[in-house]
């Protein structure tokens, strides 16, 4: 008898703890296509920058397709040491798709490689190793495999119709 109501106790205290976890979760997305920080202290979205870019083809054997960013930092920055994750609402379709690269810093501007076409084969850049996980119901959470170095990084939805990329800067720790 005594080790039923223990186990009885333990279950409603496993009830509890789960209840408040889902209580602590943000709330979904609204809009689809458009990319949060998930900061997981205060257990808040905020926006990314949402910014506009240009393509690029360019190569004489190899064509390299690219997309430029004006300006060398993004407005939004976290530090190294933050856990990073990231929120927005889709398809599953279209979750699948999202990417997430490091930018490099060339003339006064981010860009990034988004693959390289030589002959009639085309290698897209498949971005960095990234874990993609249902949010919600209609929202997905992207958590990099990795830890993300100092430097600049752009989201993307993989839509090609709509030219916008969500970034941001990590910071070094301590900084």
């Amino acid at each position: 008898m005594f080790i039923q109501k223990w186990a009885v106790l333990i279950a409603l205290s496993f009830g509890t703890c789960a209840a408040q976890t889902a209580t602590n979760k943000p709330p979904e997305p609204e809009l689809i296509g458009v990319f949060f920080y998930l900061d997981s202290a205060t257990q808040t979205l905020k926006p990314l920058p949402r910014e506009e870019y240009k393509t690029h083809s360019g190569g004489f054997t190899t064509i390299t397709q690219e997309v430029k960013l004006d300006g060398t930092a993004s407005s939004f920055h976290i530090s190294s040491n933050d856990k990073v994750a990231f929120v927005f609402r889709a398809s599953e379709e279209s979750a699948e798709k999202a990417k997430l690269y490091r930018c490099s810093i060339n003339g006064g501007r981010r860009e990034v490689v988004l693959g390289k076409l030589h002959r009639a084969d085309f290698k897209p850049n498949p971005g960095l190793p990234v874990d993609i996980t249902k949010f919600g119901e209609s929202s997905y959470k992207i958590v990099p495999q990795a830890p993300l170095d100092p430097g600049e990084y752009a989201l993307w939805t993989g839509v090609t119709q709509t030219p916008v990329m969500f970034t941001l800067g990590v910071s070094p720790s301590g900084r």
